[in-house]
């Protein structure tokens, strides 16, 4: 068992018109999942509740105004210093347009096939295959 502290990153689900979800391609200078896929999403700062904290992130990473639903489960990610809970939310777009930062070198938007298919952060892998099915497989 480790005695490193525990730290919580909030991250959300977004759609498209088409049922497609947002990831973002980390970027290879990252501290933890060089150049891996991931939903939006970040740590809370002091004094913020998660769900500010999760507006903040996704207008910092996407440019997008977002409404915050209902929650979709967790993951766990030990780090060097850490083990980050991953609190997944969903969301809907209020307003803005995609424009990510530098923290992400390219954006998706993707169906559980292709989702499947990709290289995932450690945190996210693992939340794919406890909560969206392990990844649907495309049809022949």
């Amino acid at each position: 068992m480790t005695g490193k502290p525990f730290a919580l990153c909030v991250r959300l689900i977004l759609f498209d018109n088409q049922g497609h979800i947002l990831v973002l391609k980390r970027s290879s200078s990252s501290k933890t999942n060089l150049a891996k896929w991931e939903l939006p999403g970040g740590k809370i700062d002091a004094g913020e509740t998660f769900d500010e904290a999760l507006k903040r992130e996704i207008l910092e990473e996407t440019g997008f105004t977002v409404v915050v639903h209902s929650a979709a489960g967790t993951a766990m990610q030990e780090t060097e210093d850490f083990r980050v809970v991953h609190l997944v939310m969903i969301g809907s777009i209020l307003s803005g347009g995609l424009s990510i930062s530098k923290e992400h070198t390219e954006y998706r938007w993707v169906g559980l096939p292709e989702l499947a298919s990709l290289d995932k952060a450690d945190w996210f892998s693992d939340y794919f295959s406890m909560y969206m099915g392990g990844g649907a497989k495309p049809s022949e």
